[in-house]
């Protein structure tokens, strides 16, 4: 990603992680001869007649096709993109399933590599991919359509996971889900991100009844560890961490 002229910015994580839209452009610059690029996460899925679906979406002519997020002053990320994308400028998106046209791709790659001059040496905070397509296809004046045309967007967000074993509860489609994981990630996700791992040993709590699905699999320990990593998230959050 680097040799292609992007900059190696990250703010968290690491560098596909915050800049997820990088591999697009390279999918883009290898397999350049199509008009639209649909690209799908390992922990995503669509149910339901995928062909009819990318028909639609290429016959209402969108650049982009996401699931927009609300990038108001609630959205935990909109403080951090203010000098880049000040008031209404900032629009953000979920990518985990998203549709592109080659010209919103193109429109995309030039300006990341624009910003990534002196590796983006005069941008302070390097922006998320979530908040970058979406800001940048929308000052373009590229059409962006929200995932949710398309089909259900009711077990698309970031958390709480489904279960893949699960997929078979779930409605027939045309439906988008994120994330699905298997077994082993389903619990480490239940256990890094439900808010309060305390609540396992209250009764009747959803962290517990979840859980209790897989009998022996998560000790005290576990347990004790995973609220105290909780504890110091959100204290470092409190502080203004990233």
């Amino acid at each position: 990603m680097v040799i292609m002229g992007f900059a190696n910015r990250f703010e968290k994580g690491s560098l596909i992680w915050w800049n997820a839209d990088y591999t697009h452009y390279q999918v883009r610059a290898r397999i350049p001869d199509y008009d639209y690029y649909l690209f799908v996460e390992y922990d995503a899925c669509i149910t339901g007649d995928g062909s009819r679906m990318l028909a639609d979406m290429m016959a209402d002519g969108a650049d982009l096709v996401a699931h927009p997020i609300d990038s108001g002053p609630q959205w935990y990320w909109t403080r951090f993109h203010a000098a880049l994308y000040p008031g209404t400028r900032l629009h953000a998106s979920l990518n985990c399933i998203s549709f592109f046209s080659a010209r919103a791709l193109d429109h995309l790659a030039g300006r990341r590599r624009a910003m990534s001059v002196a590796n983006g040496a005069e941008i302070t905070f390097w922006p998320l991919g979530e908040a970058f397509v979406a800001s940048e296809v929308m000052a373009a004046g590229l059409s962006f359509l929200p995932l949710a045309r398309y089909g259900d967007v009711s077990h698309y967000n970031w958390f709480p996971p489904v279960l893949e074993t699960d997929l078979g509860r779930l409605p027939a489609g045309p439906a988008f889900i994120h994330p699905v994981l298997d077994r082993k990630r389903y619990i480490a996700s239940l256990l890094r991100h439900t808010h309060f791992v305390r609540h396992y040993f209250m009764s009747g709590s959803a962290l517990r009844r979840e859980l209790a699905r897989f009998p022996g699999e998560v000790s005290r320990v576990q347990l004790y560890r995973a609220a105290a990593n909780r504890a110091k998230e959100r204290l470092r959050l409190a502080c203004g961490g990233t």
